[in-house]
């Protein structure tokens, strides 16, 4: 089931930043992978990535938080790749230790 969660995620992740991508009328040589970062091989600046996560919370209609993963010791993360933000998607997806069903 992990893994399963993990490759939907990032396949989801990889869907919207290449239409996002697109609709921006940028080309991208290579394709998105799971290694790719924003910054450094999308060109990403702040905006593009608030863009990216709120687009991310209406693929997934929920709110994820998404302050907990750009944030670190007060300061804005330098660059961020698909797998890193598939991997906090899974975590706020999958169900709480003790939640009620």
């Amino acid at each position: 089931m992990n893994s399963l969660l993990r490759d939907t995620v990032e396949a989801t992740v990889i869907a919207v930043i290449e239409d996002l991508i697109q609709d921006w009328g940028l080309e991208l040589d290579g394709g998105v992978s799971a290694d790719t970062q924003l910054v450094a091989h999308l060109e990403f600046a702040s905006v593009d990535i608030i863009q990216l996560c709120v687009a991310l919370e209406q693929a997934y209609a929920r709110k994820l938080g998404f302050q907990n993963l750009l944030m670190r010791d007060g300061s804005y993360v330098g660059d961020l790749s698909v797998r890193q933000i598939a991997q906090f998607i899974e975590l706020r997806l999958k169900p709480q230790e003790g939640a009620a069903a």
